[in-house]
């Protein structure tokens, strides 16, 4: 790891310009819209890329977008040979994107907004949109990424073209479409960890309108934690044994489309969705602290017993959420996905262009896990809960005249949810209660959604150089929930198990407005004013029928004021964003201890209250360069200043509200800098080598809403690199590569539950790989 006293020699390797970011366009390709293909763009000699971008919902050079965008291209994300988008966060600048602890969800950050929990009435606030289509829920936004044309880091509240709960920000991914030509691609990796992966795509005409695509991407590993605590409970059979490797992964996720042209104007797309996995549990690192009851009862963390957070136990056991003593967390987490979307689009000549996208997606989860990190029956949990989504948005996009230019539209999103959790509470046996490991709490939520919207967005030229913007947003909602609360198995059978329910209606209008001045030829200069907001809603775990009751959106008001240059021949391309961003009605969660009505022992539930308000303000620089042939390089830096203007909640679990606007926000680190560099040597006869070499830097932060002791994201600098061969036909390449090559230890989530005990997760150690692939 580096002090903030090194962050200078950071600075000072970003700017000699020996590296590249990748996150914005060093390596980037030009990209098709995700309405329709577009043809290539020449690239200038040794120039680099232009990139298109759809961050208004229309295509247009990245360059003229008045919006702060990182984008990604299929070759920028295989030259990070990353699984899913966590291996592309630290080349963003002002971004964190790491898993909920204890499971494989997604915990985003950006510019001091961020959703770190796993509750499943809680809706993220970044937006994670794929194909037009949102991932409502953090536990399926860690998405494989093979396949993928395109993904656009927008960062900032997005509330009118992309919706509610975009206060942080959007990740708007575009998968490959259906091509004209036969062809197809397979891909063998085998990685440390005992990692294989397989992955293959193809690519028919059916006819001279019809074609198909496939894709599926297959990946099993073992792990890179150790059960180095005794896991053979009760002497059952097929239990891992100590030392062995736990936390592997194994999961199919395919993708299949059928587009029809029937003509030249109008293009339809049938696509399916498919995901199994079934991964191990993810372990959890025991990092009590001291004087908390696992540290006092003889569990302590490992920060008092000096032990490496990749040698870990867990409680493994067969069983289910209605067996007697285990919630099955031997059978690992399974997830099991299925989605079918329709997207139309016709163009009508000289007028503009109709898009229809409908899509359902049903997403079936059974999450048995031990969030402790010992095998010792404390806290073994499991949830089981299915979630449909549908939703259809319609929208019209038009070059109106030389002047003016809209996009107009209206969409309907909806989802029910059915949830249960069982949880045995071992730890309450040290507290006097023997019935702990035989009598699990019980609890079942409903949930259900209907969201109504419209919206507008029109650029109107004032003179030639010079266009300003302006655009809306109304959004309805109803929300209905039930919730049954934790409540002893014992005495569900006695038929006692009280029900809470409420309904509630939400509604919320949006706006941003703006310029955009083309001050010369390739400097681009625009200021935004954008509004956010995250819905209202309800908390799941609620205890109590107080406690059931929903809480208010959030909001954010965002100033942006940005530059995005770029030089003639294209050889560099330096973009700035300045910005400053208010945020009201702040919903917190906190895990608090209270007294159970009906037993009189301690427990803790999680409550959920708009607290109060923050400020963030920061500034981003990315810059790429292509100074000769076959090199590419740049750099990208984020700092960011974030603070609460105000805050109130329980901070020390004694049933008053404290002043804590002391605390810091989570996921915000105040630095953020990367950069990286990608060099062709000279074609030969036999193919063409190419080298990679990457760093990315990230500042600590705060993980958890009341910044626990051992909670914090760890500050780390990350170094990778890979070298690789492609044939002169470009059909066969073999690339090797190290991720982690300075073989960092830091922590990158955590849970701290109100004074029992803290469990956390830990990034990968160093790792090597190597990859075949062959197109035909």
């Amino acid at each position: 790891m580096i002090g903030k006293g090194h962050l200078s020699c950071v600075f000072k390797t970003l700017a000699t310009g020996l590296l590249a970011s990748a996150s914005t366009t060093a390596l980037a390709q030009a990209a098709p819209p995700a309405d329709s293909p577009a043809p290539q763009q020449a690239k200038p000699q040794g120039g680099l890329e232009d990139i298109v971008v759809t961050a208004r919902r229309v295509s247009e050079s990245l360059q003229e977008t008045p919006v702060a965008v990182s984008a990604f291209t299929s070759a920028a994300i295989e030259n990070k040979f990353a699984t899913d988008i966590r291996a592309l966060a630290g080349d963003v600048p002002n971004v964190v994107i790491t898993n909920v602890p204890g499971f494989n969800a997604a915990s985003i950050g950006i510019r001091g907004q961020s959703t770190g929990d796993i509750i499943l009435t809680f809706e993220p606030a970044v937006g994670v949109v794929v194909d037009d289509f949102v991932l409502a829920h953090v536990q399926t936004q860690l998405f494989d990424l093979f396949d993928v044309e395109r993904i656009e880091v927008l960062r900032g509240p997005q509330g009118t073209l992309f919706g509610k709960n975009t206060v942080g920000g959007v990740v708007n991914v575009i998968t490959k479409r259906p091509e004209r030509e036969f062809g197809g691609e397979v891909r063998l990796g085998y990685s440390s960890f005992n990692t294989k992966d397989v992955k293959a795509a193809i690519n028919i005409p059916l006819s001279d309108n019809l074609f198909f695509r496939a894709a599926g991407s297959f990946q099993q590993s073992d792990g890179y934690y150790r059960l180095t605590k005794n896991n053979a409970v009760d002497g059952i059979q097929g239990v891992p044994g100590r030392g062995q490797r736990w936390g592997g992964s194994k999961y199919f996720s395919g993708r299949a489309k059928l587009l029809w042209e029937p003509t030249d104007d109008t293009n339809i797309m049938l696509t399916y969705e498919l995901l199994r996995d079934r991964g191990e549990s993810p372990p959890s690192v025991n990092e009590t602290p001291r004087g908390f009851l696992f540290d006092v009862v003889g569990f302590p963390g490992i920060q008092t017993t000096g032990q490496s957070p990749f040698d870990t136990g867990t409680t493994l056991c067969k069983g289910s959420a209605t067996a007697p003593t285990c919630v099955g967390t031997l059978s690992g987490h399974r997830i099991n996905v299925d989605g079918v979307y329709l997207r139309g689009e016709h163009t009508i000549d000289d007028i503009g262009t109709v898009t229809v996208v409908g899509g359902w997606r049903r997403v079936r989860s059974q999450l048995p896990s031990d969030y402790t990190g010992e095998n010792a029956y404390l806290f073994v949990s499991t949830r089981e809960d299915t979630r449909k989504q549908y939703s259809l948005e319609a929208r019209f996009s038009s070059d109106f005249s030389d002047v003016l230019k809209f996009t107009v539209g209206g969409m309907y999103w909806g989802q029910k949810l059915d949830a249960n959790a069982t949880s045995f509470l071992g730890f309450l046996r040290f507290l006097g209660d023997p019935t702990a490991l035989t009598d699990p709490n019980q609890s079942t939520a409903n949930y259900k959604v209907d969201s109504y919207a419209v919206f507008g967005e029109a650029e109107y030229k004032v003179a030639d150089p010079f266009s300003v913007f302006l655009g809306a947003r109304y959004t309805k909602e109803t929300k209905d929930f039930s919730v049954q609360p934790q409540v002893r198995r014992s005495l569900i059978e006695t038929g006692y198990w009280p029900r809470y329910s409420d309904s509630a209606k939400f509604s919320k209008p949006t706006i941003r407005a703006g310029y955009r001045w083309e001050i010369a030829s390739g400097i681009n200069n625009y200021f935004t004013y954008s509004q956010g907001y995250k819905s209202g809603g309800y908390n799941e775990q609620a205890m109590s029928a107080t406690s059931a009751l929903p809480f208010r959106e959030e909001t954010a008001d965002s100033f942006e004021l940005g530059f995005k240059t770029e030089t003639a021949d294209r050889k560099l391309r330096v973009n700035l964003a300045a910005f400053y961003v208010k945020y009201n009605d702040l919903q917190r969660d906190a895990v608090v201890p209270f007294v159970d009505p009906i037993t009189g022992l301690p427990g803790q539930e999680t409550r959920t209250t708009n607290a109060g308000k923050a400020h963030v303000k920061g500034i981003e620089l990315e810059i790429s360069s292509a100074p000769t042939t076959g090199l590419t390089l740049g750099a990208a830096v984020g700092w960011q200043k974030a603070k609460y203007d105000e805050f109130i909640t329980d901070v020390n679990g004694d049933g008053v509200n404290d002043d804590a606007s002391y605390l810091k926000l989570r996921n915000t680190p105040e630095w953020t800098a990367s950069a990286n560099a990608h060099y062709e040597f000279p074609p030969m006869d036999w193919g063409v080598v190419s080298v990679n070499a990457d760093i990315n830097y990230q500042a600590e932060y705060e993980s958890v809403t009341l910044n626990a002791p051992f909670t914090q994201g760890q500050e780390r600098t990350l170094v990778g690199a890979s070298i690789g061969w492609t044939d002169a036909n470009e059909r066969y390449r073999v690339s090797v590569y190290g991720r982690n090559l300075l073989n960092e230890v830091y922590r990158v989530s955590a849970n701290s539950v109100a004074g029992l005990f803290n469990f956390t997760n830990y990034a990968p150690p160093r790792s090597f790989g190597i990859e075949g692939s062959v197109k035909f």
